[in-house]
């Protein structure tokens, strides 16, 4: 895992998984009450960011090395000094299986002393909650800055209830590093903040500076941080450079089949309120709104409403009106009520269960949303 160097796509690249796929998704999250992380509709952007982060890494290793090259072999890596894990766990891992490259063996004559961080294990669970899939992974060149980074996280990480990536303390360390000057430790705090649900980035208004968000958007290796940065951005309501960039880029996103659709209209809505809401419903009637882009201002409209409970009471008109013209979005819309716990809206939803053309999924949540108020 390289955190410094994410994959660049296109601007307009947008992940959504295959209609069936998708519905699997979020009827086992319905089902499991999961939907208190981000929803599974809102990642546009964590095909180009890793999966697991380098926090992920670190905390479930079963062992933490770090690693030179072999002695007379300047191509192989080997275990310098072990971190994490017992001696004989590392002794039944197998041989590190990275090459040590060009640019790195430089950086080892450079600084005979220099050691690479990796670890082995896995972030992957099954059913039982056993690891599976165990692998070393490389981490970083070890730097006496990443080295005070990897003291402060073993020594905090035990604030974060289960080691979830949502916890308030989890978001507040890394929220340090997001304007780090090294570009590693920024990555790895902004693919931290990426992947939490917009509800938990709130404690980040007002602590990141334009400036260093808007840096986001001046190369295209940096085209997979734009989407967390545009939600920051929205948040940062004493900053008035960052007012006006949202003010300026949102409404023509909500407009047009944008692949950041999503989060200018959550920084919209955060920083202009009703008014951004207004304009979110007015681009739900436009003629000839795609599919995909008409879902991406509804989980905008959930988002914001889940962490405004104010705006409610002018977004439910605009999902009803919605439920009325589209039954598409029906399912989303059940979800957002099921979670509010709101029920001004069950009798329209009541009436779609009887349409030919409801799919199964849709059905069944609706009848399980329904069902929740009895």
């Amino acid at each position: 895992m390289r955190v410094g160097h994410p994959n660049s796509h296109s601007q307009t690249l947008e992940r959504k998984p295959a209609p069936f796929l998708r519905a699997i998704v979020i009827l086992s999250l319905f089902c499991f009450g999961f939907f208190g992380s981000r929803s599974a509709l809102a990642c546009q952007v964590c095909v180009t960011l890793p999966e697991a982060s380098l926090a992920d890494h670190l905390i479930t290793a079963d062992v933490v090395v770090l690693a030179a090259p072999a002695p007379g072999n300047p191509f192989k890596f080997v275990p310098k000094r072990q971190i994490i894990g017992a001696q004989t766990d590392l002794e039944r891992t197998p041989d590190i299986p990275f090459l040590v490259d060009s640019r790195t063996r430089a950086a080892f004559r450079a600084n005979p002393s220099m050691t690479v961080l990796m670890t082995f294990g896995t972030v992957t669970k099954d059913g039982a909650g056993r690891g599976v899939s165990r692998k070393w992974t490389r981490i970083f060149n070890l730097t006496p800055e990443r080295e005070e980074f990897l003291n402060a996280l073993w020594a905090e990480k035990n604030l974060w209830p289960g080691g979830k990536s949502a916890s308030g303390a989890r978001v507040a360390f890394f929220a340090r590093y997001l304007s780090h000057k090294d570009q590693v430790l920024r990555d790895t705090a902004l693919i931290e903040i990426d992947r939490v649900p917009y509800s938990s980035i709130q404690i980040l208004r007002n602590t990141v500076a334009a400036d260093n968000l808007l840096r986001e958007f001046d190369s295209l290796g940096r085209l997979s941080f734009v989407p967390v940065a545009i939600r920051l951005l929205g948040l940062q309501h004493n900053d008035e450079k960052a007012k006006r960039i949202v003010r300026s880029r949102y409404p023509g996103s909500i407009l047009r089949s944008s692949g950041y659709a999503y989060d200018w209209a959550l920084a919209g809505i955060a920083v202009d309120g009703p008014t951004a809401v207004d304009a979110i419903g007015s681009a739900l009637q436009a003629a000839n709104v795609k599919q995909d882009h008409k879902e991406s201002l509804i989980r905008a409209l959930t988002d914001s409403g889940t962490v405004s409970p104010g705006l409610r009471d002018q977004i439910i008109p605009i999902f009803s009106r919605e439920l009325a013209q589209d039954s598409q979005t029906a399912m989303e819309i059940a979800i957002a009520m099921r979670n509010w716990d709101e029920t001004r809206l069950d009798a329209q939803l009541g009436k779609l269960l009887h349409m030919e053309d409801i799919d199964p999924v849709t059905q069944f949540i609706i009848q399980t949303k329904l069902s929740s108020k009895d």
